[in-house]
């Protein structure tokens, strides 16, 4: 019986123990979870958390401009490129026959043009070289001309002189009458001459009229030149439907996806793949509402990567959005029967990164902590 109740004597003085060592073992805890949550409320004061951030990117999306067959895509998911580099290439055989075909016609007008141009070159040499000789015969006939004239005024002087000495008795009548035939001879021969002057001049302008065959030539060469100038436009379009067969990369970057493959035909518009720069990425976040007006343009901030735990990435805001993201919603949210929740509202915050490194992949999760402004 004795050893029994030191046993239990032993035991309750064991429960008091026991009870403080608790106590104080809840007293830390509590402490150090006043401590914690200090901690976190101070930190909640000095940043702008946000989990609703991803890394984004300009990815662009290649189309084809032609209509066409995929020959040879080069590049799969995942594959870096140059800017330059061919991409996808289409059948070109299409665009090569219209473009020789068109090519021959601007050759046949060229040819024909230059045909038409030497007919010209030699109506025009050939009816020079008439107008000239024509020209020669109206000096020749306005040289006759001035010598019929000078033989009338010969004539008309000797006919004066001839009445005069007839009048006074000096001189037969036979005289008279010779001198009057002599003047009559001289005044049809001017006449003669006149005619020859005009016929002559005449002859000039039938002679000159051979150029408006030349006209009609240079009308037709016109025309010809008309069509060229379509032609060399086709050309133009058709040597550009032809560089577009071969797709190229516009700028560095990593191609993230392609939609068709080899052997497949593609329409105008038809998107070929993805691609986006690697070292052009930045963050763009969602902030509540409530926190909005502790941001500021320029303000510091760590970016922690889903991706790799325990990395931090600075960044700094660059540009804070200028409405909720809940205006842009495809489906809007009217409240056409009264009832009413009110939600807290995110607005769109971007921030660059100072380093990447192209590690960072468009649509990474990641959290960032923005430095507060006062």
């Amino acid at each position: 019986m004795s050893g029994e109740s030191q046993t239990d004597v032993g035991a309750a003085k064991a429960r008091p123990r026991a009870a403080r060592r608790k106590i104080a073992l809840a007293s830390v805890l509590a402490a150090a979870a006043v401590v914690c949550a200090g901690g976190f409320i101070h930190a909640r004061g000095q940043h702008v958390y946000a989990n609703d951030a991803r890394i984004a990117s300009d990815v662009v999306a290649l189309a084809s401009e032609a209509a066409g067959r995929v020959v040879e895509l080069k590049v799969r998911p995942g594959d870096a490129v140059r800017a330059g580099q061919v991409l996808v290439r289409l059948e070109p055989r299409d665009a090569e026959f219209a473009l020789q075909e068109i090519e021959a016609n601007i050759a046949a007008l060229e040819a024909q043009t230059a045909q038409l141009r030497a007919q010209q070159a030699a109506i025009n040499s050939r009816v020079g070289r008439a107008v000239e000789v024509s020209n020669a015969g109206v000096l020749q006939a306005e040289a006759g001309l001035a010598a019929a004239q000078a033989d009338l005024k010969l004539a008309r002087s000797a006919f004066s002189r001839t009445q005069t000495l007839y009048s006074k008795g000096l001189l037969a009548r036979s005289r008279l009458e010779e001198d009057q035939a002599r003047l009559t001879a001289a005044e049809k021969a001017v006449d003669r001459a006149k005619a020859a002057v005009d016929a002559a001049r005449g002859d000039v302008y039938v002679t000159a009229s051979g150029r408006d065959d030349a006209d009609v030539l240079n009308e037709q060469i016109a025309a010809l030149d008309a069509q060229r100038a379509g032609l060399l436009a086709k050309r133009a379009q058709h040597s550009l439907d032809l560089s577009r067969r071969e797709i190229v990369a516009a700028f560095d970057g990593v191609i993230d996806q392609t939609f068709v493959d080899a052997g497949e035909f593609v329409t105008p518009g038809a998107r070929i793949l993805m691609y986006h720069n690697p070292r052009n990425v930045w963050v763009d976040a969602n902030v509540k509402e409530t926190e909005f007006r502790k941001l500021a343009v320029g303000a510091q901030a760590t970016v922690k990567v889903d991706a790799y735990p325990g990395r931090k990435f600075k960044a700094r805001v660059q540009r804070i959005g200028g409405a909720a993201t809940s205006q842009f919603a495809l489906l809007p949210n009217p409240n056409p029967s009264g009832n009413f929740t009110k939600v807290t509202q995110r607005l769109p915050v971007r921030l660059v990164l100072e380093e990447s490194n192209g590690f960072l992949r468009p649509g990474m999760m990641v959290e960032v902590n923005i430095d507060a402004v006062d």
